[in-house]
């Protein structure tokens, strides 16, 4: 759905179908939340049901122009876990490399024989090792040219003193 908005050629208002109803009428707004176009129908049903008033929508008019925008006010959501009725996917579990939802912690991932993290602290983790070892690789970095500008230098010596002897001759 919102790959439409991020695709290489944007899309006309007139594209832009509503996602919610069967009827094929053009969309007026989208739901950054649930990440459909409305119709005018649908998206004064979705402003009125309960369920949705905290939803944010957007005219389609202003994505066309920015799509960006889509990006950017997009909430970030967890995947579903298909074996638990679409809990979110919010542990990773390093014992088997796998996120999984707590549904799969009392199962499949018991504390006992699996270590597992939410994936916020992970990312925050496996984050600071990229830059250990980034700072590391920097430090290696420098003293391979180090090392190579002194084989440069060597290599001009023995240059100049290959062609020191070579006049003395």
């Amino acid at each position: 759905s919102r790959l439409r908005f991020v695709r290489l050629e944007v899309p006309t208002v007139s594209e832009i179908i509503c996602d919610s109803c069967e009827e094929g009428l053009p969309a007026v707004t989208w739901c950054m939340e649930c990440e459909n176009s409305l119709c005018n129908d649908c998206n004064y049903a979705h402003k009125r049901m309960n369920a949705f008033k905290s939803h944010v929508t957007v005219a389609v008019e202003e994505l066309t122009k920015n799509p960006s925008l889509i990006l950017s006010s997009t909430p970030e959501r967890a995947e579903a876990c298909k074996s638990h009725s679409k809990q979110p996917l919010d542990l990773y579990c390093r014992t088997c490399s796998n996120l999984i939802c707590r549904d799969c912690t009392l199962k499949d991932h018991p504390r006992e024989t699996h270590d597992f993290a939410f994936v916020g602290e992970v990312v925050d983790e496996e984050r600071e090792k990229i830059k250990e070892v980034t700072a590391s690789l920097k430090g290696l970095i420098e003293r391979m040219r180090t090392g190579v500008k002194r084989i440069e230098e060597c290599e001009e010596e023995v240059d100049m003193r290959s062609e020191e002897r070579r006049l003395k001759k």
